[in-house]
């Protein structure tokens, strides 16, 4: 009975795909089998220093915009696209993180709930630049 049990097992481990391991990843979350993943893009600084420029103006992109940087920098209109996506997101984090830190200093009162929306929009408190200045973070009091 054993024997049998063991022997179903091994057959339906034979049919499951196995994991795909590389050298960086050798934990068992590894991924499964799929379609391939494109390789991750690598931007120049000249791209980088540009994207971050037009980020830095705003931090969405028309079509238009889009497509014009795209010709400028030699990238795919998705490539651009997803970048913005991808720093709006690091933005919200940095934003979201220096409030907290302002607010253990006491630089920023906190909210009257501190699971409100407020807390955590980042554009609720955009126009207050000077809570978040590198001097006021460092110095740990406001311009």
């Amino acid at each position: 009975m054993a024997q049998e049990f063991l022997a179903s097992v091994l057959l339906l481990r034979q049919k499951e795909p196995p994991l795909i391991r590389t050298e960086k990843d050798k934990s068992p979350r590894a991924r499964r089998p799929g379609p391939e993943r494109k390789p991750r893009q690598a931007y120049s600084a000249k791209q980088l220093e540009r994207l971050e420029a037009e980020f830095k103006l705003d931090k969405y992109l028309s079509v238009s915009k889009r497509l014009e940087l795209s010709k400028a920098l030699g990238l795919t209109e998705v490539q651009i696209k997803t970048w913005f996506q991808n720093r709006r997101t690091k933005w919200k984090k940095q934003l979201t993180s220096r409030l907290k830190i302002a607010q253990r200093q006491g630089l920023f009162p906190a909210p009257a709930f501190p699971h409100s929306y407020s807390l955590l929009n980042p554009y609720a408190y955009a126009p207050l630049s000077c809570v978040f200045s590198p001097i006021a973070m460092s110095s740990g009091s406001p311009n």
